[in-house]
């Protein structure tokens, strides 16, 4: 790699992420930087330990990062003339195959809500570490509810939990 310091612009386009999420990998220390003339400045050696340290290959995504989430929710995106939009993060602890049987049905649901209004939005991560889908959801409350009577039928304490 070359000498030169990259901008956090340039580094979120080359991530595939919003600039205010290389901004808070900054400030976790998930990634190295430093400030040059009051902003700051990625150098190409710190953005490659950044590549060996999560697993991406410069150029791919390969994941989501759970910092997008807060990305997901600000930005112009989500302006509406809505007199009210409901927002609310799903986490479901996967324990067998029903991942993939509660994916096709809320993508139904959001696919059926998205021809009538496109003003309700969806997003997701899976982490396989923790076994934990995290799902969002923001749109209006006939769409929050339909969302909900499809999680209902997936609403089964853990091993172990008591009723």
């Amino acid at each position: 790699m070359n000498n030169e310091y990259l901008t956090v612009d340039q580094v979120a386009d080359k991530l595939g992420v919003h600039p205010k999420t290389i901004r808070r990998y900054i400030s976790s220390g998930r990634m190295s930087a430093q400030k040059i003339a009051g902003s700051w400045r990625i150098s190409p050696d710190a953005l490659e330990a950044y590549y060996n340290s999560s697993g991406n290959s410069e150029g791919t995504n390969q994941h989501v990062s759970k910092d997008d989430f807060c990305i997901f929710m600000d930005s112009e995106y989500f302006d509406t003339d809505n007199k009210i939009q409901i927002c609310t993060i799903v986490d479901y602890y996967v324990t067998d195959n029903s991942v993939k049987e509660l994916l096709k049905e809320v993508i139904i649901i959001v696919a059926e809500n998205s021809l009538e209004s496109r003003k309700n939005r969806f997003n997701y991560v899976y982490d396989d570490t923790e076994h934990k889908m995290r799902l969002v959801f923001w749109g209006a409350p006939t769409y929050m509810s339909d969302i909900m009577n499809v999680m209902k039928k997936y609403e089964q304490p853990l091993k172990g939990d008591i009723l």
